[in-house]
């Protein structure tokens, strides 16, 4: 009786270690990640959708964005958005104005740190293998800290190339963000002064300092 019982209990453990961590999720995720982190840059072309549940609200716009480690640069319709791990630049060209600050250290979401779109998976996430099809991937991570706002994140990779195909971010206060890759691009290497921003380049711009 003795056996029987610590051979189910065993089970029990390792089927609770596998339902946090499903090892087909974790090494699919592991390439995207790996082919992301060791390119120049992650370059995406992409759409965003933003739903507030609450309001029954939903609005969207295209955009690009360029990912090198902790530097990016986000191009909106509106605004221009660089970072060089250092500092932060809002540029709204319209107004010729921009804002400078500096970047959380203790921030660690998506919109503050893009590059933890390839790296988030490694810790603080129970992670499950939802779907697969011939030709992608569809894996959802839980956040293990339940005091955070975020309820989940959905990846969706393509087969092919482990190249993103969208992201999903549901939150507690009934956001849900929804990038979709409209182009997923490895290969493009940023010149030099790609994350900053110069404001020489731009004639009569207002620089409004808030470091």
């Amino acid at each position: 009786m003795k056996k029987t019982g610590l051979t189910i209990l065993l089970a029990l453990m390792v089927t609770g270690v596998s339902a946090q961590k499903d090892p087909v999720a974790v090494k699919v995720l592991t390439e995207f990640g790996n082919r992301a982190t060791s390119a120049p840059s992650v370059k995406i072309d992409f759409e965003i959708t933003a739903y507030d549940a609450q309001e029954d609200d939903e609005t969207t716009m295209e955009g690009t964005a360029v990912i090198r480690g902790d530097s990016y640069r986000v191009t909106l319709p509106d605004n221009i958005i660089m970072a060089d791990g250092k500092a932060v630049w809002n540029f709204m060209p319209d107004v010729n104005e921009v804002t400078v600050t500096e970047p959380d250290p203790a921030d660690e979401s998506f919109l503050s740190r893009p590059s933890l779109l390839f790296t988030m998976y490694r810790e603080g996430y129970k992670i499950r293998l939802l779907e697969q099809t011939p030709r992608d991937w569809t894996i959802d991570l839980y956040p293990e800290d339940l005091n955070m706002n975020l309820v989940r994140i959905r990846m969706i990779i393509d087969k092919k190339n482990h190249d993103l195909i969208s992201a999903e971010y549901r939150t507690k206060d009934g956001i849900t963000l929804t990038l979709t890759a409209l182009k997923y691009d490895l290969s493009f290497s940023p010149p030099a002064g790609y994350f900053t921003f110069n404001p020489a380049d731009h004639q009569g711009v207002e620089v409004i300092d808030m470091r």
